[in-house]
């Protein structure tokens, strides 16, 4: 309730500038945390890179969610156990594989990235080398980011 005593309003004034301070700050903080979180993703990615070039099943299995989908470049839907069984019976092997134009957008504990992968490789005797988007989806389970679906397109030569 409004009153025109003068104490009453320094104490709402004193409030109201307590308030915009402690939002001020909020919304400083924030931005500092998704920069961070960014990172964090880009790193993984890396990471994952890495892991598929080595055909280091082990990590691509910690990095990767139980409930995994993939949609691949030929529009086939792929498990968490196809793709770690493929790397680990040696069937997926990659020779080269570069990923560029890393965007990382976070929404809470979820995180989408897009990105571009230029890749020399086999999957099942069947050549998947090209060039291609791709938008993974990351979840922050149990404290640590986890991939949860990946989809890839083809990138046309015009």
């Amino acid at each position: 309730m409004f009153t025109n005593n003068p104490t009453d309003e320094g104490e709402s004034m004193k409030k109201f500038k307590l308030i915009g301070l402690v939002l001020l700050a909020l919304a400083t903080l924030a931005p500092a945390q998704n920069n961070k979180v960014q990172e964090e993703i880009k790193k993984l990615e890396e990471e994952r890179n890495r892991a598929i070039l080595k055909g280091d099943f082990a990590a691509i299995d910690r990095m990767t969610s139980e409930d995994y989908t993939f949609v691949t470049l030929r529009g086939e839907m792929r498990t968490k156990a196809e793709i770690v069984n493929g790397f680990k019976s040696g069937s997926f092997q990659y020779q080269s594989r570069e990923i560029s134009d890393l965007n990382v957008r976070v929404y809470g504990d979820a995180a989408v990235v897009t990105g571009r992968s230029i890749q020399k490789g086999t999957e099942n005797g069947k050549d998947y080398s090209g060039d291609y988007w791709f938008t993974r989806v990351y979840a922050r389970q149990k404290g640590r980011w986890i991939t949860v679906a990946l989809q890839t397109t083809p990138i046309q030569k015009q």
